[in-house]
């Protein structure tokens, strides 16, 4: 007899960007709604799984979280591949950190469908005065249209916001992509 099954669907969602970023924090934020301003670095890669409901629909989510540093590239190719969707993030109070996003968008298009839906995510929105904003916004969607990124989320962990509507926002991208691909199919 075999055990039921859990999820309606599962999703793996893969998240990179530069070592210390925040990936980690919103991660935390979203799974267990903790804000933790300490968090470690993440050693190579992280694997989280929780579940959400979405449109009706029980999600099963696993959460790969990429450690930022170079030295731990050598590993992550394996982690990135057959996954669902990608966010790439960046720090909005440092933005030296843009630097490495084409790099981290070029990686997980190289182990995945070139068309793998990527969110550009912009963290510690609570760190950044009112009047640098619309610079970093500027900065930011013009990358989503140079690399053909899905859209930019500015979020706080801190705050909770806007953390867990991008990745609401990216399940039901998915839910809709798999819908009308499997319509599309069905026609054919």
């Amino acid at each position: 007899m075999s055990a039921p099954m859990l999820w309606d669907k599962t999703m793996k969602f893969i998240w990179g960007g530069e070592g210390g970023v925040g990936k980690t924090t919103l991660l935390q934020r979203f799974m267990y709604n903790e804000f933790n301003p300490a968090t470690p670095l993440t050693v190579g890669v992280a694997f989280n799984t929780c579940q959400v409901e979405r449109q009706g629909r029980n999600i099963g989510l696993a959460l790969w979280d990429l450690g930022g540093q170079e030295r731990f590239r050598f590993i992550q190719s394996i982690y990135m591949e057959k996954a669902n969707a990608a966010f790439v993030v960046f720090d909005m109070s440092n933005l030296g950190t843009v630097g490495q996003i084409p790099d981290w968008v070029n990686m997980i298009r190289q182990y995945n469908d070139p068309n793998i839906p990527i969110v550009l995510v912009g963290t510690k929105m609570d760190l950044v005065a009112n009047e640098e904003l619309e610079n970093i916004h500027s900065i930011a969607n013009q990358l989503v249209v140079d690399y053909g990124l899905y859209c930019y989320g500015p979020t706080s962990a801190k705050l909770k916001l806007n953390v867990d509507e991008i990745i609401y926002y990216m399940i039901d991208l998915v839910l809709y992509n798999d819908y009308y691909s499997g319509a599309s199919q069905a026609q054919a």
